[in-house]
């Protein structure tokens, strides 16, 4: 072979390879919050217009809590929060667990209300369970999802106390749930 032939060889293969991470599988532009933990990993990414609050979250005892920009989680008039709930003896089906809590809210007020909602869908299509809550002695109107893991139920929810505000957050609500996905960790969390 001589020098041309080698060096158009060469210039082949280099604009193949620099051609390469062009034809390669792009990025779904999702971006979002790892939450890693005990027997769960997770990620969510906040709807637009909304801010996720990690840190306010922890004093909470949740993993995340969301308001609208321009408010805070203290003024905010809708909210939306994510928490874990580690299946145990007492719950170990996401029917248990939707069981205790429906069960836990309607002992706090007798004029209080439970219904299903459509199932609402995860980035990668798992359903999760929904539930409408109304809380009578509040007036504070909430939606929970409950989705199911094997370790853990992830509940993501909208309240508050403004029916109005409640309808207008459902799309970015349904948008976070639209989020979720699990993804296995480099090193098993427990």
């Amino acid at each position: 072979m001589n020098t041309h032939t080698t060096r158009i060889i060469i210039t082949l293969v280099f604009v193949l390879v620099a051609s390469v991470p062009t034809l390669s599988q792009e990025s779904d532009g999702t971006k979002g919050t790892i939450f890693l933990g005990r027997s769960h990993s997770f990620v969510l990414k906040e709807p637009a217009g909304w801010i996720m609050d990690s840190k306010t979250a922890k004093s909470q005892d949740l993993e995340a809590v969301l308001y609208r920009e321009g408010s805070t989680w203290k003024d905010a008039v809708a909210v939306m929060y994510a928490r874990v709930i580690h299946k145990d003896q007492t719950q170990d089906t996401v029917e248990k667990v939707i069981t205790n809590d429906v069960a836990d809210f309607l002992k706090l007020s007798k004029e209080s209300k439970v219904s299903d909602a459509p199932p609402l869908q995860t980035r990668y299509k798992k359903e999760g369970i929904s539930r409408v809550f109304y809380d009578a002695a509040n007036k504070n109107y909430e939606i929970v999802t409950f989705i199911d893991e094997p370790k853990v139920v992830v509940i993501l929810a909208l309240s508050s106390r403004n029916k109005d505000e409640y309808e207008k957050a459902l799309p970015a609500f349904k948008s976070l749930v639209a989020t979720y996905f699990v993804f296995t960790p480099l090193v098993d969390p427990q």
